[in-house]
């Protein structure tokens, strides 16, 4: 039960006054702070102890508050086993924790939690917005409960955690890059159609001859344009390499060519055009999407090319379809090459040499197209679902620290 009796917060907390070593910090036997996450209140460290400004101090077993962020979440509970003191910038603060009248981890989860930022807020001077420095902090009033009510509160609070964190294991392995896309919620539903796409390789690849890319093109590859862009231009939508991920192609992800971009007539989009995507992140290459959109309004930018199958002979989504299989994702990694490991390209005679099967009936085609389609539909139904499941979870685990601190 809450008790009715409201104490100033600095009953539970005082302020450390203390300057680290200046020594100490510069040899490193002293961490400074780097910053404290607003998700889950943990210390990050500088990889070096150079700074330009004042510090303080924080030992083990201290509350670190962030004066400018602390109602977003940025207040950490350093562990009182800690090997060594660390330091902070003068925006933090540092408390020591009357242990006599409240348990740390009560207090660090209930300054982090919705409760108190509302409690904060009416009685700051200029609600959340102001920064929180000792002499406000200390005086704002909170309800004073017992530690044994306190220690009830955060068992159960952390046995709900433990729950929902058990079960956002199950649907969150660890990433993986599957079919142009990096994914740690519903990589089983993008594991199915990179299955499927292998069967369908496997019988293309049986029942027909396989020929080269370039011998079912009507012209030549073409890289896209290099014109000044903006997200508030009035000119040209110019597809970006977002565009792309997950060989789908997203029209939104496009940016708006400035005036007088020297666009050409044979740079726009025609229909059943395949963008491809030449240079990205090295999992990235080789990403594609089929345009569907109208003729000669869009364009694309220059980490693509563009390829215009004969669709005379092969349906645009079976090429598609066809450049998403595991073979050809091997070629493209293959012929890849960069100077640094965060873009790396491939060159239009690697593209021309893919792998591509010859004189496939348009019939067959179709059933491929639809079959793959209507599995692929399915899946991404799949994969949506479980992302919300993902979601509501989170949202869940916001709650429950909620209720663990409803009336305080």
């Amino acid at each position: 039960m809450t008790a009715s009796v409201f104490i100033p917060l600095g009953e539970y907390l005082s302020v450390r006054e203390e300057q680290p070593d200046a020594a100490a910090v510069l040899e490193g036997t002293i961490p400074i702070v780097a910053k404290v996450r607003f998700a889950d209140g943990a210390i990050e460290l500088r990889p070096t102890n150079t700074t330009q400004t004042e510090l303080i101090l924080i030992r083990p077993g201290d509350l670190l508050i962030s004066g400018i962020n602390a109602l977003k979440g940025a207040i950490a509970l350093y562990p009182s086993n800690a090997s060594t003191d660390i330091a902070a910038t003068i925006h933090y603060s540092s408390y020591r924790v009357n242990e006599d009248a409240v348990l740390p981890v009560f207090i660090h989860e209930y300054l982090r939690s919705s409760s108190f930022k509302k409690r904060a807020a009416a009685q700051l001077p200029s609600g959340i917005k102001t920064e929180l420095k000792s002499k406000r902090l200390l005086h704002i009033r909170v309800p004073k409960i017992s530690k044994e009510e306190q220690g009830a509160r955060i068992h159960d609070l952390f046995a709900k955690r433990r729950r929902i964190a058990e079960l956002q294991a199950r649907r969150k392995p660890e990433g993986a890059m599957i079919l142009g896309r990096r994914v740690t919620v519903a990589a089983e539903a993008r594991r199915a159609i990179a299955s499927c796409l292998a069967e369908f390789e496997r019988v293309i690849s049986v029942e027909y001859e396989i020929g080269r890319l370039e011998d079912y093109l009507i012209s030549n590859l073409r890289h896209g344009i290099s014109t000044p862009c903006s997200a508030d231009a009035d000119g040209v939508p110019v597809l970006m390499p977002s565009s792309t991920t997950g060989f789908v192609l997203d029209t939104s992800k496009a940016m708006f060519a400035t005036p007088n971009g020297g666009i050409r007539d044979d740079d726009y989009l025609e229909p059943g055009d395949i963008i491809f995507a030449r240079g990205n992140k090295p999992d990235q290459v080789g990403n594609c999407g089929v345009y569907e959109g109208e003729s000669g309004c869009t364009t694309f930018a220059n980490l693509f090319m563009r390829l215009r199958i004969d669709q005379k002979r092969y349906l645009p989504w079976f090429a598609q379809y066809w450049l998403m299989t595991p073979s050809v994702r091997e070629h493209v990694r293959k012929f890849t090459k960069g100077t640094g490991p965060s873009i790396q390209k491939i060159n239009g005679q690697g593209v021309r040499m893919i792998p591509f099967p010859d004189k496939v009936p348009l019939d067959v085609q179709t059933w491929w197209i639809e079959h793959l389609t209507s599995f692929r539909r399915i899946s991404s139904r799949i994969e949506l679902l479980q992302v919300l499941q993902a979601k509501e979870l989170e949202i869940f685990a916001e709650r429950v620290t909620d209720e663990a601190f409803a009336g305080l």
